[in-house]
Parts: C-alpha cells; sequence; structure tokens
C-alpha cells in the first residue's frame, strides 16, 4: 500500500492512500460516539458537500487518525454544503487533537460544531442491535467513498434509482448495488461472504422510520429527499407492490 508524509501540527506522520480496515476488529458496541461538522469556504449546497467531502480525505486516510479509531461514518450536513463526520473511538482526547490540528492546517475548511464523544447507543431508533447498526454505518460509508471515487454523478445516480424505483416495491436492492459494488468498490471487495451476507440483509432491512439503505442515500445523493416531504416519506414507507410500468 503506497503511503506519504502528511504534516500534522507539530509532527508529521503517515498519510495511507487508501482505508484498510474491513475486518472492524476493534469496533465494538461501548465505543465512545463523537460528531463533528465542517464546511468549506464559500461552499454552495451539493458542490460545496462534495468539496468538503474530498478536502477531509487526507485525514479519514490518516495512519494516525485510523489508529485512534474503530469506524466512522459520514452524512451530509447542514445545508446540503457540509459534511457530518462521525467515529467511534476510546480515545476522545487524542481524535479531538488530531481533528484540530488537521483544520488548523487546513484553511479552506471551516468547523461548524464538534459533538463532544461520549457514550451513545442510538440503535434503539433505527432498529437491529446496536453493533450490527454501528458495522453497517462504518462499511457504507467505506463503500460510498470507493464509488465516489470512481464516479460522482454515477453514485448519484445509482441511489436515485434505488429510492425511486426499488425502495417503494420493498424489493431487494442486491441486483442493482452488486455490479456497483463489485465493480468499483475495492472495500467491498475485501469483505469475507458473511460479511458480505450480512450487508444485503442490512441494505434491505426497514424499521417503522424507514430503511437502512437511507444512510448511503443520505451520503451519496447526498440527502434523501423523501424525508423532507411527509406525503412522499409515506408514499415510499408504504409502496404500492406492483411492479413499475416500463
Amino acid at each position: 500500500m503506497a503511503q506519504d508524509l502528511i504534516y500534522m501540527g507539530a509532527y508529521y506522520i503517515l498519510r495511507t492512500v487508501k482505508i484498510d480496515n474491513s475486518n472492524m476488529h476493534n469496533l465494538t458496541k461501548d465505543n465512545l460516539l463523537g460528531r463533528v461538522f465542517l464546511n468549506c469556504l464559500a461552499s454552495r449546497p451539493i458542490d460545496g458537500y462534495f468539496t468538503c467531502l474530498n478536502l477531509i480525505r487526507p485525514l479519514l486516510e490518516n495512519s494516525y487518525f485510523q489508529s485512534l479509531i474503530a469506524g466512522f461514518y459520514i452524512n451530509v450536513g447542514y445545508n446540503f454544503s457540509s459534511v457530518r463526520l462521525s467515529y467511534f473511538t476510546n480515545d476522545k482526547e487524542g481524535v479531538k487533537k488530531v481533528i484540530e490540528d488537521f483544520l488548523n492546517n487546513n484553511s479552506d475548511l471551516k468547523l461548524i460544531k464538534f459533538d463532544e464523544a461520549r457514550k451513545e447507543n442510538f440503535s434503539k431508533d433505527y432498529g437491529g442491535t446496536e453493533l450490527e447498526f454501528r458495522k453497517f454505518l462504518h462499511t457504507y460509508t467505506q463503500i460510498g467513498l470507493d464509488l465516489l471515487d470512481y464516479d460522482i454523478l454515477y453514485s448519484r445516480r445509482l441511489v436515485a434509482e434505488y429510492r425511486l424505483t426499488y425502495s417503494p416495491q420493498r424489493i431487494s436492492c442486491k441486483p442493482l448495488f452488486e455490479p456497483a459494488f463489485r465493480n468499483h468498490s475495492k472495500f467491498f471487495n475485501q469483505l469475507d461472504s458473511s460479511s458480505v451476507g450480512q450487508l444485503w440483509k442490512d441494505l434491505d432491512y426497514w424499521y417503522p422510520g424507514g430503511d437502512w439503505t437511507h444512510m448511503l442515500v443520505n451520503m451519496l445523493l447526498p440527502g434523501d429527499w423523501i424525508y423532507m416531504n411527509e406525503e412522499l416519506k409515506n408514499f415510499f414507507l408504504n409502496p404500492d407492490k406492483k411492479p413499475p410500468k416500463k
């Protein structure tokens, strides 16, 4: 794996080219959960989000940052122009310092909000077990980053097709997503068969408030517009079982 050096505050640390933690051995239901909201200066909706996401790549790929966390996931933030980075850690002060040092050396990024890492059981709002949900959050994010590396417009169209065609019928997303993941996600192809099987179950999981694939849609589209309008939300949560007209 190729590496280079990146300056972080008063010291240099290795920056790896790709994230390689597909087994998530250190991720537990008890890791603290922290969140940071970031945007880039003079950012516009959508474009600003993707610009900001690109600017934080060196942080996400940083080997020291990775050593301090057990996993992370990404959502679109305020006004569709910012990134919400959530991370799981047992060293909240270490992670906070790395992020602060990174921001101090990146004038194009602006900190909106920093939520201190704390114990949190948030799977209760989404169904499933806490550890299962955390693993899913980390997994979809790594696959999403790979897809965006391949092509942003392709990634956006992919999740839009899911939301428009597959989710109203509650049919499995596997026929749509599997070719994309296999062809364009190194992370997906590193997963063992058990993890892949669990991923398809997670992506097809619906709880009373929505579907877990909402997280991937939110990251790649970005945003998930069915949640902006109650009538749309009701339509997608109470779908017509008939197949779509060709």
